[in-house]
Parts: structure tokens; sequence; C-alpha cells
């Protein structure tokens, strides 16, 4: 892993700078903290259900189209713009998505059967179901195990001096893996969840 969990320096800086922005958001909230925060279980009880494995197979086009709007997912906003793009083929979606869930299987190896580019590519699955979308569904199905891998995760990496650039040139699984590894750390030290890390991130970002 090219970050080390034990016994590094740079992951001091980065807690304080997430410790620092935590107790802003707590002590005074913005909007956009408390939107996504207090609406969590909402969210998780309304797609889980959706995402489930015993469901995908029978997912509509606006079950899936549904999620990608923030005013239903309270989190991530402009997915809804590719989502025609992705539901052009829903049984290439639900079959993509089975994948993606199935946890018999590394994640390293499910994502780079879907997305090994992290950006455009000619291997990816279902065209335009990009990391973003694809860990946000991951954090949506299991929020205890999978953190978001997006833009602003990126910037809020930088931000805290943790981002690794070789993460760009590596297959998406592989880089999603060590990146996750650091998010589940961060999560735990700071005690909150993944869900409100990833907001953390855009805090860090404004």
């Amino acid at each position: 892993m090219s970050i080390p969990i034990a016994d590094n320096p740079k992951l001091t800086y980065a807690l304080i700078k997430l410790e620092d922005e935590l107790s802003e958001q707590l002590a005074n909230p913005h909007p956009a903290f408390t939107e996504v925060t207090t609406h969590k279980d909402e969210v998780l009880t309304r797609y889980q259900p959706v995402f489930s494995a015993n469901h995908l197979h029978k997912l509509t086009r606006e079950e899936f189209d549904s999620f990608l709007l923030f005013r239903n997912n309270h989190h991530w906003t402009s997915m809804n713009r590719v989502g025609k793009y992705i539901t052009e083929n829903m049984d290439l979606l639900r079959e993509a998505l089975a994948i993606l869930v199935d946890e018999t299987r590394p994640i390293r190896d499910r994502l780079n059967e879907l997305r090994p580019e992290r950006y455009w590519g000619e291997h990816s699955m279902v065209s335009h179901l990009g990391v973003p979308m694809l860990t946000a569904i991951l954090q949506v199905t299991q929020p205890d195990k999978y953190g978001v891998w997006n833009n602003t995760s990126d910037e809020g990496l930088r931000i805290v001096r943790l981002w690794d650039s070789h993460w760009e040139g590596k297959l998406a699984g592989d880089s999603y893996v060590e990146m996750n590894e650091v998010y589940l750390f961060l999560a735990k030290s700071l005690q909150v969840d993944l869900w409100t890390l990833d907001v953390l991130w855009w805090m860090l970002k404004k």
C-alpha cells in the first residue's frame, strides 16, 4: 500500500485538518453538512433494498434514475446528467450491478471488471457508469465498508496531503482498495461513519 497506516506522520496532519473541520461543522454546521448527515438513514432505508442482490434482476429504470437525483440521495449532485446513457441497456446494467454488490468476490476484482480505467476507457462494462457512481452505490449497500471515490474526495485528499499520484495510473480497483483502507482508518480515528467522512471532503474543498 502506498500510504502505510501504521506510524505515518502524514496521517497526523490529515487527522488534524479533518478534526478541525468536523469540530467546525458540529458547532456551526453548513446547510450541506446537515443535509447529508441527517438524511443518511432515509437514503439507506430506501435504496439498500433497490440495490440488493435479490432485487437487481428486476431493477427498473425508474428506480435507478431516482437514485441519481440529489433530492433523493441527499448526498451526490450531477449523477443524473449521465443516467440516460447508463440505462440504455437495462439488462447490462442489472448484470453490472449484480457484479458490483457480490460480496463473495474481492472489491478489487469487481471494480476492475466493471471499470478498470478511472476515467473514460474502452473497457468499461457500462458506458458512463464510472467509479464515482459505483462507489456511491457501494456506500449505500455497505455503508460501514466502502467510501466514495470521486473528484471531491480527490481534492479533499490533496488538501490533507494524502493524495498519491500513482492512484491515477493503476487499475481503478487496485487504487480504490488502497484509498478505502485510508478512508476506514480516518473514519475510525475521527469516530465518524464513512458517510460523514465523504461530506467532510466536500466541506474541506469548499
